[in-house]
C-alpha cells in the first residue's frame, strides 16, 4: 500500500510538473502575444498622433492660404465702379456722333429704297430679259450636251465598225 500511496504521489507529481510545464509555456505565450500586442498598439497611437498632427497643420495651412471675400469683393466693387464711370463717360462723349450716325444710316436706308421704288419697271425689264437670256443660255447647253452625246455614240459606231 505504501508503494501505490507512492506510485499515487509521483503520477501527481508529474501531473503537476506537466501542468506546471504547460501552465510556463501558456503563460510565456501569453505574455509574448500581450507584448507584441502592446508594441502594435503604442504604434498605432504613433501613427495616428502624427497624421492627427499633419492633419492639423495641413488645416492650419489651409487657413493661412485662404482668400477672405471681403478683400476680393471691395476691389471688385472698385474695378465695377470704374468700369461704369468708362462707359457713362464714352457714352456721354459719343452720344451726339452716335445719333448722327444713326441718322445718316436711316437716311441712306430711305434713299435706297426710293430707289428701287423709283425703279420698278426698269428693273422688272431687267429681270425679264436676263431669265430669257438665262433660258437661251440653257437651251444652248442642252443642244451641245445632245451633240455630244451623238458625237460619243458615233465614234463608238465607227470604232466597232472598224474591230469588225
Amino acid at each position: 500500500m505504501v508503494e501505490m500511496l507512492a506510485m499515487l504521489q509521483e503520477i501527481q507529481k508529474r501531473k503537476a510538473s506537466k501542468t506546471s510545464v504547460r501552465t510556463a509555456a501558456f503563460q510565456n505565450q501569453k505574455t509574448a502575444l500581450f507584448s507584441d500586442a502592446r508594441k502594435r498598439v503604442d504604434k498605432a497611437v504613433r501613427q495616428g498622433t502624427s497624421a492627427i498632427d499633419e492633419a492639423h497643420a495641413m488645416i492650419l495651412d489651409l487657413k493661412a492660404k485662404e482668400v477672405h471675400q471681403e478683400g476680393t469683393l471691395a476691389s471688385l466693387k472698385a474695378l465695377w465702379g470704374s468700369q461704369d464711370d468708362c462707359v457713362q463717360g464714352l457714352l456721354h462723349n459719343l452720344g451726339g456722333m452716335i445719333e448722327q450716325l444713326s441718322h445718316k444710316r436711316a437716311e441712306q436706308i430711305n434713299e435706297a429704297s426710293a430707289t428701287l421704288e423709283a425703279h420698278i419697271t426698269e428693273r422688272e425689264n431687267s429681270r425679264k430679259r436676263l431669265l430669257a437670256q438665262a433660258s437661251v443660255c440653257i437651251e444652248e447647253n442642252i443642244e451641245n450636251q445632245k451633240i455630244a452625246t451623238d458625237a460619243n455614240a458615233l465614234i463608238k459606231h465607227y470604232k466597232a465598225l472598224l474591230r469588225a
